[in-house]
């Protein structure tokens, strides 16, 4: 029999149930979740957490709203491609000759074959330009050919980026320093500067004459960009208004591989050897190669992709990829929807979708439930864990590489009013929690975004917080270990 103290309290407990809030009775709030709110971030996050070692889930927080990742793209492409079993261990470019030598004259042809080395750099060249001065070649009759058909030639990774963003090139089987060009000024006077556009390397510097720049551009964006495809043509403009007494920056490239043999081509000049025509043209099945240049191993360069986040380099090893599924692969859009399909199957979901390999792009888009399969799979851990870099940890006393024994390993992403991080948190380097942040505000961004402004308004700040956001969720999965 119930006593008439607590016959009361039961009577009352009953009486209001109905108007008491039922988390009132619940466990614990979701820390996770308190977080994000009090960042102002509930509308814009996609967030969850698993601990590796027993598959619980730690934390969520809208987990199944589909947002755009930018750079952390790069870790689906690095698994695409080192999960790859016909993928190349280092990339090639050859040189070849056809014809005959007679004195100093090449009564024939020089051929550049490429296959998508994303790191060819301007000293590299000379390897080309050394095997011709080897032969005693002076002049060549003929025509430096390149033959770029290995895939497909590809103008601009988003085509909806400004026209000088440099980590936004063109990129094909021919490549050349990342497929930038430096632009360098001094000025003179007042209304003269000394300009030039140079592909530069540590020991050669080659100048290429089908890009141009002037200071005719007055009024409108800072830079205007036009490209002549029939001619090879890149034509720039900038506004005096906005160049300083003396300075450089680097400029996109979209001829990638007219670019890089028109630097050979200038290097050869430059060494004394007289060579006029240059032409696109599949190598000859009679030719003979004169020599061959290779790149690092893939793995070492992978890693430094995601590290520095370059974009055009993490291209290059999607299309690299997607190259050993269809051979006739024809453009970026194709590789990146083989991607797609690779990446929804090994999770078992299709709310993913990826219009690039490095995640330039407000298209593409994941959440973290989809991001939170991939990293639990034993194979993606194999592979991406030597080539994440380490991600700092954020205390009450400063920034730190490891607490104890815990690091963080990940790769983050960042554009106008996006922001993204995933990885893993490591104990003793064993994986321990994987976890995905994925915050955007594409309403802010479309409507402060311009054609003509680099910094969007607003977007600074904006960064600042989701990152602080992600700081402090970093930390409360660090405390559930």
């Amino acid at each position: 029999m119930l006593s008439k103290r607590k016959f009361i309290k039961l009577s009352t407990l009953t009486a209001f149930s109905g108007i008491i809030p039922h988390n009132v009775f619940a466990k614990k709030i979701n820390i996770f979740t308190n977080l994000i709110k009090k960042s102002g971030f509930e509308d814009n996050t996609s967030f969850m957490t698993v601990d590796l070692r027993s598959n619980k889930l730690i934390g969520r927080y809208n987990e199944k709203l589909k947002l755009p990742i930018a750079s952390v793209t790069k870790m689906v492409t690095a698994c695409y491609y080192l999960a790859n079993s016909l993928k190349p261990e280092r990339f090639k470019t050859e040189f070849f000759t056809d014809g005959a030598i007679k004195g100093d004259v090449l009564h024939g042809d020089l051929y550049l074959k490429g296959y998508g080395d994303p790191t060819l750099k301007t000293d590299d060249l000379s390897l080309f330009v050394d095997a011709v001065k080897k032969l005693g070649i002076k002049k060549v009759r003929g025509t430096l050919f390149y033959d770029n058909s290995y895939l497909p030639d590809i103008k601009y990774i988003n085509k909806n980026q400004l026209p000088q963003y440099a980590y936004n090139p063109g990129m094909g089987a021919i490549n050349l320093n990342e497929n930038r060009i430096l632009f360098k000024w001094r000025r003179l006077d007042k209304a003269k500067y000394n300009m030039s556009l140079t592909a530069p390397g540590m020991q050669n510097n080659a100048k290429v004459t089908n890009i141009t720049m002037d200071l005719e551009n007055n009024k409108g964006p800072v830079y205007r960009y036009k490209l002549d495809e029939n001619k090879f043509e890149e034509r720039w403009s900038v506004n005096r208004r906005i160049l300083s007494k003396k300075g450089s920056r680097w400029l996109p490239v979209r001829e990638s591989s007219y670019y890089a043999t028109e630097a050979l081509r200038q290097l050869l000049i430059g060494r004394g050897v007289e060579i006029v025509n240059m032409k696109r043209k599949k190598v000859p099945k009679k030719v003979r190669l004169l020599c061959t240049h290779y790149s690092e191993n893939n793995k070492i360069i992978l890693k430094n992709a995601l590290k520095y986040s370059k974009n055009m380099v993490t291209e290059s090893f999607g299309l690299a990829a997607s190259k050993t599924l269809a051979s006739d692969l024809y453009d970026l859009d194709q590789s990146a929807i083989l991607m797609t399909r690779w990446f929804r199957e090994i999770i078992g979901k299709q709310n993913s979708l990826f219009l690039n390999h490095s995640g330039l792009s407000a298209g593409s888009f994941s959440t973290s439930e989809d991001f939170r399969r991939f990293l639990m799979l034993e194979k993606v851990q194999k592979s991406l864990l030597p080539v994440l870099k380490l991600i700092p940890i954020y205390t009450s006393e400063g920034k730190v590489n490891s607490i104890g024994n815990i690091t963080v390993k990940g790769k983050s992403g960042t554009m106008h009013y996006i922001r993204g991080l995933a990885g893993y948190v490591c104990k003793e380097d064993i994986p321990v929690m994987a976890f995905s942040i994925f915050s955007a505000d594409l309403d802010k961004r479309k409507k402060y975004s311009s054609n003509n402004f680099e910094r969007p308004k607003g977007s600074a700040s904006w960064l600042s917080r989701a990152v602080i956001q992600e700081r402090q969720i970093i930390r409360k999965i660090i405390d559930q270990i």
